[in-house]
């Protein structure tokens, strides 16, 4: 499932073992101040690069919890200061900064404060935000099980009850991508923009995805981080409102190839899904309900299956009930079609016209009903 993009994926790149034992004289200063350390710990420096972490400088504190980095030359990129795997303090950092650092040897996450580096700031920021809605989002859920409770599982009372939550749950999330693409518009040329236009919705905010890498790449030529951007602006612009989706051809179950471009003529739902994918299967019953109303009025779907097991997949078909065309290559995530949409988790879907033009993407719950509703 892909939900909201937290500032925290940064953090969970492979690790690449490295090291860097000489550094340049680029003037650069990271020191700092750990309360609640008895002195002696090691605390590391790494970078996040796009490989992998890499081991840049390790060092020990004294007595009073102070320490200095004293080997690393950074380049300007994404770092952390770390203590152990859990316990670390993300930073964004150039050559020539002179940066101090403050937290709780304890909880480094939560804790830091840093003067000398001021995209580390707006990263803080960010990251400020992406809680804020963490703890909005954990609220509306642990109400909505609590409403499940009650209601003991009643089908059609469920449906009600998503009608109720989902618009509330999808208002918060448009507010708080407001909210970060303001600060992301604000600070474009910072490498902290990048991790908030992972936040954003590329439909409502490719522009700015753009103006993102264009300002990076005027500030950080040829900068290592943005590779994947530009991948990222290239994917989301060949899957934008109006293009034609692009075609493929898969085999059926019973082993026939069937195209994309053969539904033409009809509106065209493309689920992509697998049967492991808990998820897609719980949304199933949603677009199970939506096929049945409005599959007579011309509404098709494709259900595209990133499973590599067959009988598991013909299997989740028959349990669900998706009575409609399904196609796969059973490779899973190394499809032809993941390239070809960008696809990075699911469920994901495109709804398409009569004329296999993309009308929308990700469309789920109550905002696919009202699409359909719009166009039948």
């Amino acid at each position: 499932m892909k939900k909201i993009f937290f500032v925290a994926p940064l953090a969970a790149l492979l690790f690449a073992c490295g090291g860097n034992d000489t550094a340049k004289n680029t003037g650069f200063e990271l020191k700092g101040t750990l309360t609640n350390a008895a002195g002696g710990e090691t605390i590391y420096l790494e970078e996040l690069s796009p490989i992998g972490k890499v081991l840049l400088d390790s060092t020990k504190l004294d007595e009073k919890g102070n320490f200095a980095f004293t080997h690393a030359a950074p380049t300007a990129g994404f770092y952390r200061v770390m203590i152990t795997e859990a316990n670390f303090a993300m930073l964004v950092l150039d050559s020539t900064q002179k940066i101090e650092l403050k937290a709780d040897f304890k909880d480094l996450g939560n804790t830091y404060s840093v003067e000398g580096s001021p995209d580390t700031k707006v990263f803080l920021e960010l990251n400020d935000l992406s809680k804020d809605v963490q703890v909005s989002s954990d609220s509306l859920q642990r109400a909505f099980q609590a409403a499940m409770g009650v209601i003991k599982m009643d089908s059609m009372k469920v449906d009600s009850l998503n009608k109720v939550f989902e618009p509330v749950y999808m208002g918060m999330i448009e507010a708080h991508q407001k909210n970060v693409s303001d600060l992301v518009g604000k600070n474009s040329s910072s490498l902290s923009a990048l991790a908030g236009i992972q936040q954003l919705d590329p439909d409502k905010y490719l522009d700015l995805y753009k103006r993102v890498y264009a300002d990076l790449s005027a500030k950080f030529p040829n900068n290592k981080y943005l590779g994947k951007l530009q991948k990222d602006i290239d994917a989301f612009s060949k899957l934008a409102g109006g293009s034609e989706a692009p075609d493929f051809t898969f085999n059926t179950p019973e082993g026939k190839p069937l195209a994309l471009s053969s539904l033409k003529g009809k509106i065209v739902l493309v689920d992509f899904w697998a049967s492991w994918c808990g998820p897609c299967r719980k949304e199933n019953p949603n677009v199970v309900r939506m096929y049945k109303k409005y599959h007579g009025k011309g509404f098709e779907i494709l259900g595209v299956s990133l499973d590599e097991d067959k009988d598991k997949w013909l299997s989740a078909i028959k349990k669900d009930g998706l009575v409609w065309n399904h196609v796969s290559d059973l490779k899973g995530w190394q499809s032809s079609v993941c390239p070809l949409y960008g696809i990075e988790a699911i469920p994901f879907a495109i709804l398409l016209d009569k004329d296999g033009k993309i009308i929308a993407k990700n469309l789920r719950g109550a905002a696919l009903e009202q699409k359909l509703e719009e166009l039948f």
